[in-house]
């Protein structure tokens, strides 16, 4: 990600057993800290890895916390308002391309 632009500044997770704990330097911080971290370090896009039943209200904390954009892998559409822009990456559907495009390369070949 740094190469094109991208500084990954945080991971959180609800897990106590992994708050503190680092992936490639970077600390693993309870959820609580969240919305202090978003203002003071000025974050805009989040990424969403959770499951789906969780996704909705995590977004509405984002949102609420000043989050401008959020990158969304939970399979479930989010309701954000209209200023807030989502992408959403359907990890499924993905592999299910991937997997049409084999086979039709397969038969042309």
């Amino acid at each position: 990600f740094e190469r094109n632009g991208f500084k990954i500044k945080g991971i959180f997770d609800v897990n106590p057993a992994l708050i503190g704990k680092k992936i490639r330097n970077i600390s693993i911080h309870s959820t609580e800290e969240l919305p202090e971290f978003i203002k003071k370090e000025k974050i805009e896009i989040a990424a969403l890895t959770l499951p789906t039943a969780a996704a909705p209200e995590m977004a509405d904390i984002l949102v609420s916390c000043g989050i401008k954009a959020i990158w969304n892998f939970a399979h479930t559409d989010l309701n954000v308002p209209k200023d807030v822009v989502v992408e959403n990456v359907h990890l499924f559907d993905s592999l299910m391309r991937l997997s049409y495009n084999l086979s039709t390369y397969e038969k042309e070949n």
